[in-house]
């Protein structure tokens, strides 16, 4: 996937031991929320970060392929504010594609329940409705601070059966993160 806002992949392989790897470019930033944060960047600012990453998630799933985890660790912010968006390890490849020709089997992908979909807690059909809902949930959390389930932190089973099965918080009932 050759896009501005996606880290290039430069090789990947099976390693002796069968260890599956990818190798990206570099990326010299900081993770999307810690550098809308630090900068204490504006609405308009954050939501142009949003743009930016929202071209990239559309650019891969033209390509079809899922990403699968999207999340702020995934989304760095260069020191000229341009978005790079990383980290395909457990990205699914859509349409008629053989498992063994899968980026990742479905059963291994993993997952990062704060910002996983319903689908993917439930472990139903991932689309790219999949990435969709974690850009949703990626930008309530950078617009207003919070998460949009009120499952306590740090425990996952209360936090999947909200994912699964409560309605999620609408961005006009959180307050919006005082950074802005």
């Amino acid at each position: 996937l050759t896009h501005p806002h996606i880290a290039q992949l430069l090789d990947a392989g099976i390693a002796p031991d069968g260890t599956r790897y990818l190798v990206l470019e570099y990326v010299q930033g900081e993770r999307i929320d810690h550098s809308c944060d630090a900068r204490r960047l504006d609405l308009p600012s954050r939501l142009n970060l949003l743009l930016q990453l929202c071209d990239a998630v559309a650019f891969a799933h033209a390509n079809l392929v899922v990403h699968r985890d999207l999340k702020p660790a995934n989304v760095l912010v260069t020191d000229s504010g341009h978005v790079k968006l990383l980290d395909f390890g457990v990205a699914k490849l859509l349409g008629d594609v053989p498992d063994e020709l899968d980026l990742t089997r479905q059963g291994s992908a993993g997952l990062t329940p704060e910002y996983a979909a319903p689908e993917q807690i439930t472990g139903g059909t991932v689309t790219i409705a999949t990435d969709v809902y974690a850009l949703g949930v990626l930008t309530f959390v950078l617009l207003s601070g919070q998460r949009p389930y009120d499952a306590p932190r740090g425990n996952a089973a209360q936090l999947a059966r909200a994912i699964a099965e409560a309605e999620p918080r609408r961005l006009g009932a959180a307050e919006l993160t005082s950074t802005f």
